[in-house]
């Protein structure tokens, strides 16, 4: 299994984002405003995971309850205050 790695991205053009990525892929959705720092983060890291959980369904026929994709993960933040890890327990 491999951690999901996200990190914020300041306001531009776009706005504020968070930017979530692991070996498999990467996705970058708006920063959540109404969420808390590590709420948003995890908001982000979810939306990666189901991205990947439609892949596998589509590609697999896998139902969601048995997609490896599917399970408990714990959040935390790096030193830099920008970047969060995310790894599956």
């Amino acid at each position: 299994m491999q951690a999901i790695i996200t990190k914020y991205i300041p306001p531009s053009a776009k706005g504020s984002r968070i930017k979530a990525t692991c070996e498999r892929g990467t996705l970058t959705i708006p920063f959540d405003h109404e969420c808390d720092t590590g709420g948003a983060h995890r908001k982000a890291a979810l939306a990666l995971i189901n991205v990947f959980i439609n892949e596998d369904k589509a590609r697999n026929g896998t139902p969601l309850n048995k997609n490896v994709w599917a399970g408990h993960f714990a959040s935390g933040a790096l030193p830099d205050g920008l970047t969060y890890a995310h790894v599956f327990i």
